[in-house]
């Protein structure tokens, strides 16, 4: 039986600059509702050894806290390290994909920005563009009218991953999305659209939780798949994304029986004084290629 999520809480986006991440997150729409800088506390449990300490900013889009959010950081012990996937093809959270109010005034606004690329205003179903920021992570821009709650914001996660069927079923089976549609479609990756040599092919399909409507994971099986998923929580790019549920430790002990990757029991995190609780708790375990997912049991606010 799945485990019943509550909503989407955040994509964690590691970066070098989060000073310079915030001013290029303010031109998508978002603005920052909390500083993230808690004191070093042990990093044990996220799979690091010794110390862990990070500096960032809870971007959102809206006022409302159960929408999704961008958990901007730079991680500050141990440093950051690596740089984020350069092909489109390689396994893990490929792309945030993010609702914009006016997609040309949106492009207009970054050209100020030092961007790998930036593809086109127009794909084949609707007017949208992709770009990579400094540290290439890669970004999939929508008008919101094509959304079914019509918001802006953060829209949902590209995940690649080397077995689309494989994958939905652990979706489906241990944290209860449901899929938009019978099957996974063709849904090729242009050259036109991402600055590559030549069009990939590729198996789409997209998942939703089933009471909600406002974020997606898309996942993508394009050809040529390779690669391993980052390993380490301070690695540049889109390391994992988080879930509300009610009793955190129930969900561990579900896992544990159910045989999904969950190396660590809950930690009680400190989330540092621009947060209206005194910490959270989290627990990290892994998708079928190796991706994060955190839960966070939904705390009393202050």
């Amino acid at each position: 039986m799945a485990i019943t999520i509550q909503h989407t809480v955040h994509v964690n986006l590691n970066c070098n600059d989060h000073e310079q991440h915030k001013a290029l997150l303010t031109k998508l729409g978002f603005s920052p509702a909390s500083r993230l800088q808690p004191d070093p506390q042990n990093g044990q449990n996220m799979g690091i050894e010794g110390k862990v300490q990070w500096d960032g900013y809870a971007m959102v889009s809206g006022l409302d806290w159960q929408s999704a959010m961008i958990d901007l950081l730079t991680f500050r012990l141990p440093p950051i390290i690596g740089q984020s996937y350069e092909a489109l093809n390689h396994i893990g959270n490929q792309a945030l994909i993010i609702a914009v109010d006016d997609v040309a005034a949106t492009h207009h606004a970054l050209r100020a920005e030092t961007l790998s690329f930036l593809g086109p205003l127009q794909t084949e179903k609707s007017a949208g563009f992709h770009f990579r920021d400094r540290d290439g992570i890669r970004y999939d821009i929508i008008d919101r009218r094509i959304r079914s709650n019509k918001q802006a914001g953060l829209a949902g996660l590209a995940v690649n991953c080397s077995s689309i069927h494989a994958t939905q079923a652990w979706y489906q089976g241990h944290l209860g999305f449901v899929s938009l549609s019978d099957v996974p479609e063709q849904a090729p990756l242009l050259a036109t659209a991402y600055d590559c040599n030549h069009d990939i092919d590729c198996l789409s399909l997209t998942l939703s939780l089933p009471h909600r409507d406002d974020f997606i994971i898309r996942l993508q099986q394009p050809e040529g798949i390779h690669g391993q998923s980052y390993s380490m929580p301070n690695h540049v790019g889109l390391y994992r994304t988080a879930f509300a549920v009610e009793d955190i430790h129930q969900c561990y002990e579900r896992l544990q029986k159910q045989g999904v990757d969950c190396p660590h029991p809950p930690v009680y995190q400190d989330m540092g004084p621009g947060i209206p609780v005194d910490g959270v708790w989290a627990l990290y375990f892994f998708d079928p290629d190796g991706n994060c997912i955190e839960f966070i049991e939904t705390p009393t606010m202050e």
